[in-house]
């Protein structure tokens, strides 16, 4: 009888020490996967901070160092590039902590919570596909338009204004005329609707270059 609960107490300590052991290693892999995380999050966080940083950059030199509306039209591009890249790393940051918490919650929040995240996440996938196609289509038309201009092919016709558009904090002008719409980057002609003026410009992005009036 001794000799069976002496190897019943051996037991139970083993039993014991094999759980501490376990314990102990689910904690440490839970401290390695929040680790892992939170590199996750800063790296996410700081390659956002860089690509606003790029975007204010550059539209800091479009609006005190362009000197033509070329120029001009270089700068936006990028700047807004780097803007929309931005945000779609603001929006793959969310979806990330969405998953995380959808998939693994480490925090054991409640379920209705989860759904909710879990819903954001969508919300933010689809975001990010509608600004992933913008961008790609003005990264493409830009690039074919620079093409052109260094090759020397621009687009000049005669054209009619229907609608000036304007905005109280923006120097973009926005030009309707008979056939198409144009885009006049910062406010250095006098365009008034209902006249013929003739508008050198890129024929992708419809970014004017030049006006003269007929």
């Amino acid at each position: 009888m001794k000799i069976s609960k002496e190897f019943a107490k051996r037991g139970d300590k083993v039993n014991g020490s094999r759980k501490k052991a376990q314990h102990l290693q689910a904690r440490i892999k839970r401290d390695v996967a929040n680790r892992n995380r939170i590199r996750i999050i800063y790296g996410f966080l700081i390659v956002m901070g860089i690509f606003v940083l790029l975007g204010v950059s550059f539209a800091f030199l479009r609006t005190f160092y362009a000197t033509d509306l070329y120029q001009t039209f270089i700068y936006d591009w990028i700047g807004t590039a780097f803007l929309f890249l931005g945000g779609l790393t603001l929006l793959l940051f969310i979806i990330y902590f969405s998953l995380v918490i959808t998939l693994k919650n480490p925090q054991k929040i409640s379920r209705n919570k989860v759904f909710v995240w879990g819903g954001t996440g969508i919300i933010c996938l689809i975001s990010g596909v509608f600004i992933f196609q913008e961008l790609s289509s003005l990264t493409i038309n830009s690039v074919r338009d620079m093409k052109d201009y260094s090759n020397g092919v621009m687009k000049r016709d005669d054209l009619k204004v229907v609608d000036v558009y304007t905005g109280s904090s923006s120097k973009i002008t926005l030009i309707n005329t008979e056939e198409q719409e144009l885009y006049l980057l910062e406010r250095v002609f006098n365009i008034e609707e209902g006249k013929t003026y003739s508008f050198t410009y890129l024929e992708r992005t419809g970014n004017i270059l030049n006006v003269e009036m007929k």
